[in-house]
């Protein structure tokens, strides 16, 4: 295949050529330029469809359908002359001149170098800058234009108005990027409006000039980063502006480097990918990334201590409109770096190891210094001592480890997050809107956690060559996720997830349940109990509240989940109070009243309610509304069953879980006891509420499967509380999900086989062991008929569910199910064995009963040969035979 690019001015001569030379109709030189650069191109069937012309006839548009390579993706496939060519020809023209603008912001160093006049102020909009010639025009309406202006000559005026236009092109060349490369939704084909914008960016390389554009801010002390206590006011103003382009370009990464802005297209996600891989290995990049998180970190707590600790004057109130626009641009920044760092690291091995081992920064010089700085205003405070933020950073030093840069970071994060929420503030309106920023970076913060300590690197082969490792580029890819959780958990991380997670389903119970004299909310729907009255504000914001509180919740009992990867860890969970939380989280995500009404009429859509038929002129309205409220469920039911079926890796605590734990905790003055509830119950409901829910359904199947192994009594309380059938409803619902029919055929192999085993134990151990026919004296024969009648109520109530169906026809199917399936079958008492057939059979669509069995495969303690003794015996007239073979050699 020829190597080759082609430039959208080559395309458009070779069309006019085509169409002059060969007196071909424009339509016509189209096609005979397509292929022919096809032709040049080696054209293969790697391609997908693309619309190639469109002429408009008397108001009727005619598309021309083309198969062509992807390596002509970039171009405007259409006539230069028609109206749709001459406007993407212009638009395609315009995002090259914005790649261009950032590139000539960036020296030969990498360093971006922007002149004293580009930093000049704008105005002080807290979104995007107003350019100064507005300012220019509206001081010369006025009577004194001279005296207005301050004495300022024309050259001067001239000056700042050309460096307002270049500073408002810098940010229209930022906006310019997020919308061409983010894919739209609105077009009627599968085809990517992002894919032309994304060859040419990554064409242009342009991905490193938003890197260095990364750099703008220089945090190398802690002077620089405390950029508040800065007393000019065009100082303060550069600044913002420089927050500004920063929170631009981060913005503008998360579109290019997030896979799922691709609609449907599969090279537009490979380049994603490929650029993803660009940014994720390139040395210093995710440093940067993890600098700057530390950076405005560090910032808003520096902020929030100022706030907490000075006396309001004259002046800083003159000053407040500023430092609030500041401190909510840091903290929108410091979100922002949460999600671009999530976008980086997803799906990337490389990206991860490098997140979390990054050192290149003087994390404990820096530390120092914030302690420094704060006791100092500690010391101008009067009652002080006890500051919650000086105490932050203290711990900070003492644990801080610069070979983990990664890991530390986030630990402050949200160690920083907990002490502003906490913190006094006199503005209740500021400190509520403080809160559900930190509630928002809390989130964010544990699903990159989430992402760093999970595998979802899968790439083989070519897509993995784009990696500077040599394992990936050759195909292989070592899991970090263990690793990161051990180093998450030597931090103690899980300490400060249990903490919130307290604090928050803590929280949303009062909500919900009106204790404590807040408003009753409905968990099913967040509607308030007085629907009359809309236009409550502080109604309003607890539904909002409640929103942020329960995807709070799930957020963090999925980063609990992903840490909890071997006992060690389990065990200082449980120590820190974990299972009250998890339960306390299932309980809260099946306890709405108006749950089981929802989904029956989400997953069925022809089903009507008599009862509610009522309220059908607001039900388009709440429809949506409902949606979201059902996917906020699914996703606290889904991330505590997985937590639990993690926790159940213990036998002790899955017992707890499974039947419920009452505790004893005694002191000098008292003793109190506290009782930790059965999860089973909620569990189950959780299956008959989210049928359709394939992640729900999974964990709960392996939970169940985990409670049972090696505990007898946790099968019989999942026996007694109809465990099986929700097993197996789960199982015939997601027929095609191999990881719901491998934990479903586990949970039901060892149901059976715990329950059958402790019929031969209980009969024969008496309590301790021993033997079974002393022990049961002269009854032997009456023992062995009940226990008969014990193995076949339990293969009957089985069997009336269908399971030998579901586990031969629909688990067995699934190569990744298919050895729980037989082992299943195996022990409920049916006749199956596993046999072997040829693959390629499979692969051409040949039906299973036509394929040929290659073997079967032998299970241990079968024999291999039948002639097979394993007892040496001597052959009779063996040395007769070995002497008439010697003498016919005549030895």
């Amino acid at each position: 295949m020829m190597t080759m690019t082609i430039s959208q001015e080559l395309f458009d001569e070779t069309i006019l050529e085509n169409e002059e030379c060969f007196n071909l109709t424009p339509q016509e030189a189209l096609k005979e330029t397509i292929d022919q650069f096809c032709q040049q191109l080696g054209h293969s069937p790697q391609q997908h469809s693309v619309v190639v012309s469109t002429h408009k006839n008397n108001n009727r548009t005619r598309m021309m359908m083309m198969m062509i390579p992807t390596a002509m993706s970039h171009l405007s496939l259409t006539h230069p002359s028609t109206t749709r060519g001459q406007m993407e020809r212009k638009h395609r023209d315009q995002f090259r001149e914005c790649l261009s603008l950032l590139d000539d912001c960036v020296g030969d160093d990498g360093m971006v170098s922007l002149s004293p006049s580009l930093l000049l102020p704008t105005t002080t909009s807290t979104t995007t800058p107003t350019t100064t010639a507005t300012v220019v025009r509206a001081i010369a309406t006025t009577d004194d234009a001279d005296a207005a202006m301050g004495g300022v000559n024309d050259t001067a005026m001239e000056e700042e108005t050309a460096a307002a236009t270049n500073n408002d092109k810098i940010f229209e060349a930022l906006s310019q990027l997020s919308i061409k490369l983010q894919s739209s939704n609105n077009n009627d084909n599968d085809d990517d409006d992002a894919l032309p914008y994304l060859i040419i960016f990554q064409q242009s390389s342009s991905i490193y000039t938003l890197m260095s554009f990364l750099s703008i801010l220089q945090p190398t002390s802690y002077d620089n980063i405390t950029t508040l206590q800065t007393t000019t006011t065009q100082k303060k103003e550069e600044e913002l502006y420089q927050l500004q382009i920063l929170q631009g370009v981060i913005r503008t990464l998360i579109t290019i480097l997030s896979s799922s802005s691709s609609k449907n297209n599969s090279h537009g996600i490979k380049i994603r990918n490929q650029l993803r891989d660009v940014f994720s290995t390139t040395n210093g990049a995710l440093e940067r990334v993890v600098q700057l998180l530390f950076h405005f970190v560090l910032a808003t707590t520096t902020t929030t201590s100022s706030a907490t600790t000075t006396t309001p004057s004259l002046s800083s109130t003159q000053n407040g409109n500023e430092d609030n626009t500041k401190q909510s641009l840091q903290q929108g920044i410091l979100l922002d770096l949460l999600q671009l760092s999530i976008c980086s690291v997803k799906g990337c091995e490389g990206g991860k190891v490098a997140f979390v081992q990054s050192s290149s920064f003087p994390w404990k010089t820096l530390l120092e210094s914030s302690s420094s700085s704060t006791k100092g205003q500690e010391s101008a405070a009067a009652d002080d001592d006890d500051d919650d933020s000086l105490v932050h950073t203290k711990k900070m030093i003492t644990m801080c480890n610069t070979n983990r840069g990664g890991v530390q970071v986030l630990f402050w994060i949200i160690s920083n997050a907990i002490v502003q929420i906490n913190a006094n503030n006199n503005n209740e309106e500021s400190k509520v809107n403080n809160n559900m920023m930190m509630m928002m970076i809390i989130e964010t913060t544990c699903q990159l956690l989430s992402t760093l300590c999970r595998y979802d690197d899968f790439r083989t082969g070519e897509s993995a060559s784009s990696s500077s490792s040599p394992a990936a580029a050759a195909g292989i890819s070592t899991s970090s996720a263990h690793d990161h959780a051990m180093e998450f958990h030597r931090v103690n991380m899980e300490s400060l997830l249990i903490k919130i997670g307290n604090t928050v389903l803590n929280d949303l119970l009062l909500l919900l349940n009106g204790d404590g004299g807040g408003d009753d909310i409905d968990s099913g729907n967040c509607h308030t109990n007085d629907e009359k009255d809309d236009g409550d504000d502080n109604k309003r914001r607890g539904v909002v509240l409640v929103k942020k509180k329960e995807l709070l919740a799930a957020a963090v009992l999925t980063a609990l989940r992903v840490l909890a990867v071997n006992d060690e860890i389990i065990q200082t969970m449980v120590a820190l109070g974990v299972l009250p939380i998890v339960t306390k989280a299932l309980r809260l995500s099946v306890s709405s009243t108006t749950t089981t009404t929802t989904i029956a009429t989400t997953t069925t859509t022809t089903t009507s309610n008599d009862q509610n038929s009522n309220s059908s002129s607001s039900s388009s309205s709440s429809s949506s509304h409902t949606r979201s409220n059902l996917l906020r469920k699914h996703r606290l039911a889904a991330a505590s069953l997985g937590l639990l079926r993690n926790l159940c890796g213990n036998d002790e605590i899955k017992t707890n879980l499974c039947l419920g734990s009452t505790t004893t905790t005694t002191t000098k003055d008292e003793s109190s006891i506290s009782a930790t509830p059965s999860a089973l119950p909620y569990l189950l409901r959780a299956m008959q509420l989210y049928p359709t829910i394939s992640p729900i359904q999974e964990h709960a199947c392996g939970t169940l499967a985990a409670m049972a192994l090696r505990r007898p009594l946790n099968a019989r309380a999942i026996m007694n509380s109809d465990g099986p059938r929700c097993i197996i409803m789960a199982m015939k619902r997601h027929e095609e999900n191999v990881s719901v029919q491998r934990q479903g055929a586990l949970a039901v192999r060892n149901i059976v086989s715990r329950l059958m085993r402790d019929l031969d134990n209980n009969d024969g151990s008496c309590g301790g062991g021993g033997d079974k026919n002393a022990a049961s004296g002269g009854n032997a024969t009456a023992t062995t008929a009940g226990e008969e009648d014990a193995r076949s109520d339990i293969r009957d109530r089985f069997a009336e569910l269908g399971v030998e169906d579901v586990l031969r026809n629909i688990a067995g199917r699934h190569q990744g199910s298919v050895d729980e399936a037989y082992a299943a079958l195996r022990d409920l008492g049916y006749s199956v064995t596993l046999t072997k057939i040829n693959a390629e059979d499979l692969h051409e669509g040949n039906n299973l009963s036509n394929v040929a069995v290659v073997g079967r495969t032998r299970m241990f303690g079968e024999k291999h040969n039948s002639n097979f003794r394993p007892v040496y015996e001597q052959s009779a007239g063996l040395d007769s035979a070995v002497d008439e073979a010697v003498s016919n050699f005549g030895m």
